[in-house]
This record gives C-alpha cells, structure tokens and sequence, in this order.
C-alpha cells in the first residue's frame, strides 16, 4: 500500500471501530434492558433517562409488583430464549476478539451482533406474548384500572423517579 492511501484506510478503521462501538452500545443497552425487565441483576427500578426508557416500560410499571414478578418469574422459567450468563459472555468475548484482530474481520462482529439481536428480539416477542396473557386475563374493571396507572406511568417524567415512586410501587 503506497504511503499517500495508509492515511485514508487509517481514518476509516477508525470511523468503522466507532460505528462498530456505538452499534455495541445500542445492543447492550437493549439487552440490559431486557435482561434487568426479565429479573436480571439489577431488576430494581432505575429511573432512566429520555431515550432509555423501553416502549414496554409504562406498561410493566404499571403492573402491579406480585403479577410483575410472576411474569417474569414464569419467563425465566420457559426459557424464553434467554441465554445463560457464561453464554452472554461468551458473545461479548468473541466481539473483543474480533476487534483486537489483526487484520480486522467486520463480518465476524456482524454474525455476533445478529445473534444479539435474534436472541434480544425472542426474548421481547416472549415478553410480549406473557404481558398479553396477563391482560387478556383481566376482568374489564382491572383492566380500566391497569389503563389508568399506564396513563399515570406515562405522564411521568423519565429519570424523575424518586423515593416518593419506588414506594408507591411497593404498594401496588
């Protein structure tokens, strides 16, 4: 490679590790934010900021504690397609390998990322379909009274989540 190109490819490995590192980002934020959902260490409440907060969050919220558990509870249980820890691990592992790589392989970051994805995208359809049930369920009074306290989840401001709301959920 002559001298005059060596700069160019440089510049786009970099912007390619950065593409790849916020991709990273964004996968781990959705699969944290499944796993937590789904009982994972650190379940409890995190208030979260704009753009952190799930689309399903004010519905689950809303819940109340016992049913919420039980849902998740009975997800774990089904497997659900949740991977165990080692596994997770494991695909974080080969991501770090690839990107120490010499030279280095964008498809081999690709696969792990769409199994990322694929195992991210079973655990919501697995959540959904639990969440549905759970409403399906509901006398027509319970579910007006469920509607209620998603209208109240989403008028709350994200990250604003004090002391004051973690009790209140306690209660529920």
């Amino acid at each position: 490679m002559d001298d005059a190109r060596k700069p160019a490819g440089r510049r786009w490995r970099w912007v390619l590790v950065a593409s790849l590192a916020l991709n990273l980002v964004f996968v781990g934020l959705i699969a944290g934010a499944a796993y937590r959902h789904a009982g994972g260490p650190g379940a409890r409440d995190h208030g979260g900021g704009p753009g952190a907060r799930s689309y399903a969050t004010p519905y689950v919220r809303a819940l109340p504690r016992e049913t919420r558990r039980a849902l998740f509870r009975d997800l774990r249980r089904s497997g659900s397609g949740m991977p165990s820890r080692e596994e997770r691990r494991a695909l974080y592992d080969r991501v770090l390998a690839a990107l120490r790589a010499e030279p280095f392989e964008a498809d081999a970051v690709q696969s792990v990322l769409r199994e990322q994805g694929r195992i991210a995208v079973q655990l919501q359809t697995a959540a959904e379909g639990a969440w549905l049930a759970t409403v399906t369920a509901m006398s027509p009074a319970d579910r007006a009274a469920y509607a209620d306290r998603v209208a109240e989840e989403l008028a709350r401001r994200p990250g604003k989540r004090g002391k004051k709301a973690r009790d209140e959920d306690a209660d529920r």
